[in-house]
């Protein structure tokens, strides 16, 4: 009985009010110091670094407030060398300051591919080559042979390059093509003169 009549006595009550008062207080503290301390709300929006340069950005005095790292680097031919492809944090993420910007960029130099055999395949066979080894198909350049369509000559830099050479991905190839039944094919302008 007395220990149930201390709990509800006056010392008891007030001592236990302190107690949660001065605890509130101390939690209260601890939530502002540390949000203080990692700056909650305070944040910058990434902004869209895709398809810019990586040099300009990474030493560009606007872009000072976060760091950048390159994870990776892939070669593509329709873009100018360290041309920033993806990010993460994606572009619109709210972050802290000096957040770490994690990069894939074009890279400075090309992957090498092997020149495929295009001799005497058809054109469409020629293209589907190209493409599945990283190069492009340049100009066509039709020459008199029997066989229609079927690849003569292979060209890069206007000379012949031979199949098992190293090149660069994305390089141009010229193909020159057998005109087959078309060479014989003569257009013979009707001539002028008196009719009988």
């Amino acid at each position: 009985m007395n220990f149930f009549r201390f709990l509800f006595s006056k010392t008891f009550l007030k001592h236990s009010l302190l107690a949660t008062g001065i605890t509130a207080v101390l939690i209260w503290i601890t939530l502002q110091s540390l949000a203080w301390y990692t700056k909650h709300n305070d944040y910058l929006i990434v902004p869209d670094f895709r398809g810019m340069n990586y040099k300009g950005v990474h030493e560009g005095a606007d872009y000072r407030n976060y760091q950048f790292s390159v994870i990776d680097s892939l070669f593509d031919p329709d873009k100018p060398t360290g041309a920033i492809l993806t990010q993460d944090p994606y572009p619109g993420a709210k972050v802290k300051k000096n957040r770490m910007v994690y990069m894939t960029v074009t890279s400075m130099v090309p992957e090498k591919t092997t020149m495929p055999d295009l001799r005497d395949l058809t054109l469409r066979q020629a293209q589907t080559m190209l493409e599945s080894s990283g190069l492009k198909l340049g100009k066509l350049l039709y020459i008199r042979s029997f066989d229609e369509d079927a690849v003569q000559n292979q060209l890069f830099g206007g000379k012949t390059i031979k199949a098992g050479t190293s090149i660069n991905k994305g390089s141009v190839i010229t193909l020159t093509v057998g005109m087959g039944a078309k060479a014989s094919q003569i257009r013979i302008d009707s001539l002028k003169g008196d009719s009988l």
